[in-house]
């Protein structure tokens, strides 16, 4: 077995004995920056793990406080008509247009005055 194994790597050596790496003093210039640009260059192509779930997690609380805050909130009291249950509104033809009655109202209120 021990033969066996001599064997084959004196074999593997020969093999690879044409092969030689070139690429030395390019490696270490990368792994070991002497000047500043290069330790700045060094690090900006440094690569990072993200892991996904917490970022999606944030993302979606993120998202969630983004939506709660800006979704529109429910028409005012004062909107309302004093007849009508909340929520319910009216559709009126003026002018060949439909519009909500709530808010042509308020629109001619606003013209009048």
């Amino acid at each position: 077995m021990d033969n066996e194994r001599e064997r084959i790597r004196q074999q593997l050596e020969e093999e690879l004995e044409p092969l030689t790496f070139s690429g030395a003093e390019r490696v270490l210039r990368q792994t070991h920056p002497a000047s500043r640009s290069g330790r700045l260059h060094a690090w900006w192509n440094k690569e990072l793990e993200i892991p996904l779930r917490p970022l999606g997690a944030g993302a979606a609380i993120v998202l969630l406080g983004i939506v709660l805050v800006l979704a529109p909130r429910g028409e005012s009291g004062k909107e309302q008509e004093a007849g009508s249950p909340p929520g319910v509104r009216e559709l009126i033809v003026a002018g060949g247009n439909t519009y909500w009655k709530d808010i042509y109202e308020q629109a001619v209120r606003r013209v009048e005055h």
